[in-house]
């Protein structure tokens, strides 16, 4: 179910438009709270976008690393000002160019973020995807992003 899932939401990005470039995050975010732990430090937010919205920023998938064993790990997070009664908020990583992903969220009523999940990709690029229903009808968002933090 998460796998088709998961899926799923790949395969709609990857028909809007492909996957979406690196970017930074919104001033009016929810708090970023670091979930994955001391050892980890954030490297960078990337949006969670809704293109039918009129305010198309809905989220945030945030990544954090670990230089001391070379796990990255991820949370996805939804925006103030565009998330009313969030819910089903999801995330996933993988080291790129594997089918492995590690996800949490898929089918859940999370309210607040989802994660955190963990990967190993020291000297490696990640890829990751996030996604949140960000009212009770139809307002959806998900972003997936191929490639990113090498090292």
């Amino acid at each position: 179910m998460i796998r088709k899932h998961l899926a799923t939401v790949l395969a709609a990005t990857v028909l809007a438009g492909g996957f979406v470039g690196l970017s930074a995050g919104a001033a009016h975010a929810s708090p970023r709270v670091n979930k994955c732990g001391s050892a980890y430090d954030f490297k960078w937010s990337w949006d969670i976008t809704d293109n039918s919205s009129a305010a198309p920023v809905v989220g945030f998938i945030d990544i954090y690393y670990n230089s001391g064993n070379g796990y990255n790990c991820a949370i996805a997070r939804g925006r103030d000002a565009a998330v009313t009664g969030q819910h089903e908020i999801y995330v996933a990583i993988r080291r790129s160019g594997t089918d492995g992903w590690i996800d949490d969220g898929a089918g859940s009523n999370y309210t607040q973020y989802a994660g955190p999940v963990y990967v190993y990709a020291k000297g490696s690029c990640i890829d990751f995807v996030g996604g949140l229903k960000y009212n009770e009808f139809t307002g959806q968002g998900a972003s997936s992003y191929k490639a990113q933090h090498c090292g």
